[in-house]
């Protein structure tokens, strides 16, 4: 991959990734389309997709992608199989295979450690857990974009370097019940905010582009919300967790896709991005 791009420390903005093309490989729709949706609603400029590995590789050959986003486990040729037969192809050359160094993140929602070291072994870059955020998604490509990990090629294994250590992301409440750790700090507390800023501006952009809300899309409201309360407290903003516990009961209470108010949805998010923007005003004006 080009390394012409380089994304910003806390965010993404939709130009940093307007010149990226991503394939997603996934054999349920609708993870393919909301994978796709917060992809081009971070501004990637062209998104290809695939119901499975074999027709992954057709891709491949024709579209040449920067990244690759595939679940583990489709019918006829899996995530692990597709990983497996490009990076082959940096021993054994083939010619449907163009970069058989292109970044790869695997999708799914296993967590074992015996499933995460087969992936590894494959040759997968980074991973991402289902049921994922957007900022889950953006934060896996700004890693591959401003760490890239060395490409290695020998006798036992091929694929990225391995020292790293690998982690599961999870770009949200903590999986134990203990409160978030505050953050003091100012550039603990702008990133925490700039995480937010990011998430809020794709689901807006996905809902803008669908002009609905669906199943997936409430779904991801309601963990996307989850999220912004969780990070609220860590910077002790009260007004954006009130704003987001807010929404997150409106979606508790109607539940259904079709009862939704999308008006209800927007005014949420113009709430929250207003309050974000207010401690930025106040800054400026105490410079």
């Amino acid at each position: 991959m080009s390394d012409r791009r380089r994304l910003p420390s806390s965010s993404l903005t939709p130009g940093d990734l307007s010149g990226m093309t991503i394939l997603v490989v996934d054999d349920h729709s609708n993870t393919v389309r909301l994978i796709g949706d917060v992809l081009r609603a971070a501004g990637v400029g062209e998104v290809y997709t695939a119901s499975d590995g074999l027709k992954a590789r057709e891709v491949l050959y024709h579209r040449q992608p920067d990244m690759i986003f595939t679940d583990s486990r489709m019918p006829f040729m899996d995530g692990m199989e597709l990983t497996r037969s490009i990076r082959r192809a940096a021993v054994i050359p083939d010619p449907r295979v163009p970069n058989p160094e292109v970044p790869i993140v695997m999708v799914t929602s296993e967590r074992s450690a015996g499933h995460v070291h087969r992936a590894r072994l494959a040759g997968v870059n980074e991973f991402v857990i289902k049921p994922f955020t957007p900022a889950a998604l953006l934060s896996r490509i700004q890693l591959v974009l401003t760490k890239p990990r060395p490409f290695i090629v020998s006798e036992v294994y091929v694929g990225p370097c391995r020292r790293r250590r690998v982690e599961l992301n999870y770009s949200g409440p903590m999986r134990r019940g203990e409160d978030p750790v505050e953050v003091s700090d100012t550039g603990g507390r702008a990133e925490a905010r700039d995480t937010i800023r990011v998430e809020l501006d794709a689901m807006r952009r996905m809902i803008s582009a669908r002009g609905t809300v669906d199943r997936p899309t409430l779904q991801m409201i309601h963990r996307v919300m989850q999220h912004t309360v969780f990070r609220a407290r860590q910077v002790r903003d009260k007004a954006v967790e009130w704003a987001a516990v807010a929404l997150v009961e409106y979606v508790d209470e109607v539940g259904l896709p079709e009862l939704c108010d999308i008006k209800i949805i927007e005014g949420h998010f113009t709430t929250i991005a207003n309050l974000l923007g207010s401690e930025d005003l106040d800054a400026m004006a105490a410079a």
